[in-house]
């Protein structure tokens, strides 16, 4: 979860996946069977505008659900259980899934490249990628912005074992960079945004340049999705609705996400929503593929096992 404060910070840390989801997977109260719980992020655009203009409770309704929300983060009494699963940043699923099989795809958003980068100091002497080499660079450790950094690297012939991977939170991260403590940062929006407005920084490479599609995921619990198939795609038409919403809209959606998100900047919210196409579909092979080169990359780290197979992951259509 992304939680912010002020101009921009973040209190909650990535306590990996397992510490994030698995009170998911816990024992399902007992509840009506016309309830439909729904977890969600401040980072979470898309349900964000479709709760706040109330496109959800209307659509739900009309087919006999009543939502339930909690919000997706390390603690468990915040997240409950679930039905449909806050969505999460590309790489997340790779740590997810093979920990929680309980759990399919529904939807993806994207692809949105734009979405993360890497910034250096405009005084590093850094201007290519080959000029990380012996540099100290922050990156969460398994997220898109770490995948980002594998990719960056080896299109240069590096490994990450040639630079210094500094592995702080996000929100850390700035203190640091303008401190000097660090000399680049691999890092996602709203961060990234925030980090290329900063006036000692330069932007040295976004995810265009690695050829990544920076999907964003949606997951469901399977049985429920199996038992009540109506609410997937009650719920991929709901993210639709509240996606072209998005992209008619982006003056009302800056002003809507700016106060959600602890009065952020409008600039750096229009930012944010520049670099997303709000883009919403069903899942695909193409999808499982991703995720399987993510993981082999990960594999190669020592992050995940070596020989796991995500291309079997269901899917829900």
């Amino acid at each position: 979860m992304l939680e912010f404060k002020g101009r921009v910070g973040r209190r909650v840390l990535f306590a990996g996946a397992a510490a994030m989801i698995s009170p998911i997977m816990g024992v399902r109260s007992a509840r009506a069977a016309a309830t439909l719980r729904i977890s969600y992020q401040k980072s979470s655009i898309l349900l964000q505008v479709a709760r706040q203009r109330n496109m959800i409770d209307l659509h739900l309704r009309d087919i006999g659900f009543e939502p339930e929300w909690s919000v997706l983060s390390t603690a468990p009494a915040q997240i409950g259980t679930v039905d449909y699963v806050s969505d999460v940043a590309e790489a997340v699923p790779v740590t997810v899934l093979p920990l929680f099989p309980s759990l399919a795809l529904y939807a993806a958003e994207g692809p949105s490249p734009k979405a993360l980068g890497i910034i250096v100091h405009k005084e590093s002497g850094i201007t290519s990628a080959a000029d990380l080499r012996g540099r100290r660079i922050a990156v969460g450790k398994t997220g898109s912005a770490f995948d980002f950094l594998l990719l960056t690297l080896d299109a240069v012939g590096l490994h990450l074992s040639d630079v210094h991977p500094i592995y702080i939170p996000e929100s850390a991260c700035i203190q640091a960079f303008n401190n000097g403590a660090i000399d680049g940062w691999a890092t996602f929006d709203p961060y990234f945004s925030f980090a290329t407005a900063l006036p000692n920084a330069v932007l040295l490479a976004d995810g265009t340049s690695a050829g990544m599609r920076y999907n964003r995921y949606y997951m469901a619990d399977i049985a429920f999705a199996r038992a009540y198939p109506q609410t997937v795609s009650a719920m991929r038409e709901i993210l639709g609705d509240a996606a072209a919403w998005v992209r008619g809209n982006p003056g009302a959606t800056a002003d809507l996400l700016s106060r959600q998100w602890d009065d952020m900047p409008l600039d750096i919210v229009r930012k944010v929503l520049s670099h997303r196409n709000f883009e919403v579909r069903p899942p695909d092979a193409t999808d499982l593929e991703t995720l399987q080169d993510i993981n082999d990359r990960y594999a190669k780290q020592g992050l995940v096992p070596m020989g796991r197979n995500l291309k079997m992951t269901p899917l829900l259509s």
